[in-house]
């Protein structure tokens, strides 16, 4: 058996998962998204590309894994499931499955919840289960397991530390390769290698390269685009360690930049710091998010920032690497010790012709703040 954990640890996680069941009243819950069934179970495959479930209650003996026939040989050797139920694409439908198992155990009728929000759980999946069960009612329970993992533990620290490394390593790889001439695409191979060259398992999301105006252009993925004298240029790129991410983010410029890029950027690396100066026990996450608007309401450029400051952050699958907290003035949580989120005040001065990206991963301490990574949160100037 190849999992990140042990035994006991994927039992522990699923016994907190149905007290939450319990606090919310709910008879099962019918897991899809692949970040949390690995986080249940340790199961690492990329099988959800087609329907796969945890079914979790109390009701069961331990969870019962439901994924194709193609995915036997993983379950057993990449997971600690010891029920699992196996399905062929071409002439059996898991939806049946799951319904069966959920009427064997009881809750036919019963309340069950469902992660609505997966897209592993598609609309078709979700009407065939309503027609199957119609006499079940279902919930919304997308953040039950979520909420369960917004605390690491001293072990997924310690992954996250690992990638963070790993990060650290390729982002240096890739300023040590910047220069007029090479293309967006060819730095991200760089990117990439020097993430498995670290040890890094693929990450949720490839690595990003912008240049020039395209720099402003905040999700823009890299193209065949060749780097010129005086390009501002953004990177961000995640290393992985047992599917826990650590996410980076910095700008370099190729040559002398002008003051106003140098003026942004320095004024983003004092509300990057301003924000992590907030950030401790018992504070409201927006917070966070209040103390660099504030800093970087002095030159008006608050209002080209492009999202919330951050989320928090864990493990994760294609094709996203956010998880359940989101670090903005909307959000309910407040810090806590071992939460690990990033904060990532990314600029778009779109009518200017160029934009900023700077983000760490970030660890919540007994102390405050900690950032995992080591390369300094400053633009970078390529001579």
């Amino acid at each position: 058996m190849l999992t990140a954990f042990g035994q006991n640890t994927y039992a522990n996680r699923v016994g907190r998962v149905e007290d939450r069941l319990a606090a919310r009243g709910l008879d099962a819950l019918v897991v899809n998204f692949p970040d949390n069934i690995n986080y249940l179970n340790g199961f690492d495959s990329l099988g959800f590309l087609w329907y796969q479930a945890l079914i979790v209650s109390p009701a069961l003996d331990e969870p019962v894994f439901l994924t194709r026939t193609s995915e036997e040989p993983c379950t057993w050797e990449l997971s600690v499931a010891r029920d699992a139920r196996f399905y062929d694409i071409a002439t059996e439908d898991p939806l049946e499955i799951v319904a069966e198992i959920l009427q064997a155990i009881g809750h036919g009728a019963g309340r069950v919840g469902l992660e609505m929000q997966a897209f592993t759980l598609p609309a078709a999946a979700y009407e065939r289960l309503r027609a199957l069960l119609p006499e079940a009612e279902f919930e919304d329970a997308s953040t039950v397991v979520a909420e369960e993992r917004l605390i690491k533990t001293p072990e997924e620290i310690a992954c996250q530390r690992s990638a963070a490394r790993m990060a650290d390593h390729a982002m240096r790889t890739a300023f040590e390769a910047l220069r007029p001439g090479i293309s967006e695409v060819e730095l991200a191979g760089i990117v990439a290698r020097a993430l498995g060259e670290a040890g890094s398992e693929y990450a949720a999301i490839s690595p990003m390269v912008a240049a020039g105006r395209r720099s402003a252009m905040t999700h823009a993925m890299p193209q065949r685009q060749v780097l010129a004298e005086g390009d501002v240029v953004i990177l961000e790129h995640a290393g992985v360690c047992n599917r826990y991410h650590a996410v980076m983010m910095r700008t370099a410029v190729l040559g002398r930049p002008s003051p106003r890029v140098r003026e942004v950027a320095s004024l983003l690396s004092e509300a990057f710091a301003a924000a992590l100066e907030t950030i401790r026990p018992g504070v409201p996450v927006g917070e966070a998010n209040s103390a660099c608007n504030a800093v970087l309401d002095r030159l008006d450029l608050a209002r080209t920032r492009v999202h919330r400051i951050g989320y928090s952050l864990g493990l994760a699958y294609p094709p996203s690497w956010l998880e359940a907290m989101i670090v903005d003035e909307s959000d309910p949580h407040v810090f806590a010790p071992n939460m690990s989120f990033t904060i990532e005040p990314n600029l778009s001065l779109y009518d200017e012709g160029f934009g900023v990206k700077l983000g760490d991963t970030v660890l919540c301490t007994e102390g405050g703040a900690e950032s995992l990574s080591e390369v300094a949160p400053e633009l970078v100037v390529i001579d």
